[in-house]
């Protein structure tokens, strides 16, 4: 088979996995379904991806790739602004929850191991409230660490909750200000 074929193969059923994990969740990935979206055959599939478990990473490190694409866009609010910048992080993050609603919990799941890009996550995290400590901007007797803990925990707990409900949206800017607010500065104390 020509490698463009393969590739357009390998393409259609990670598009499909995707599209089926974002709008029913990471469980309704079967491999029957995913192959008939794709018009391929299971072996295809197997092919490509050894086994189902491998088809949800390969999905799991595209909704990443996206994640962290969008973070990178969010980053660009006003950098000065410690709270404006700790907030549109927040957003982001609510925002990619609620458009990949079926992913978001296979990529930051509750129990088991942390995957690499949850880790590359926190660390981003943890070194903007680095920044942030280094330049004076945290509340007294807040540490970086201390910061990036309260706001991972807190953000993932709301995130998770607006999947599950979206209509519970809009707890998500009340805790955000509330955390905010404890952890970070006003500028003009700072």
């Amino acid at each position: 088979m020509p490698r463009n074929k393969a590739g357009s193969v390998r393409e259609r059923l990670l598009a499909a996995a995707f599209e089926i994990a974002t709008r029913d969740g990471v469980d309704a990935v079967s491999t029957r379904a995913v192959c008939a979206d794709a018009g391929v055959q299971a072996p295809s599939l197997y092919h490509y991806f050894s086994d189902r478990a491998g088809l949800i990473r390969a999905v799991v490190d595209m909704a990443f790739e996206e994640y962290f694409h969008r973070k990178d866009a969010s980053a660009l609010t006003d950098a000065a602004d410690p709270r404006a910048r700790v907030a549109a992080g927040w957003d982001a993050h609510i925002a990619f929850a609620l458009a990949y609603p079926g992913l978001y919990p296979a990529m930051y799941p509750t129990s088991g191991p942390l995957s690499g890009q949850v880790q590359q996550s926190g660390a981003l995290l943890r070194a903007g409230f680095d920044e942030l400590e280094q330049a004076g901007a945290l509340q007294p007797g807040v540490t970086a660490e201390v910061a990036a803990d309260a706001l991972r925990a807190a953000l993932r707990g709301v995130a998770l909750a607006v999947v599950a409900d979206p209509g519970n949206e809009a707890i998500s800017p009340v805790v955000r200000d509330a955390l905010v607010q404890a952890l970070v500065a006003d500028r003009a104390h700072a």
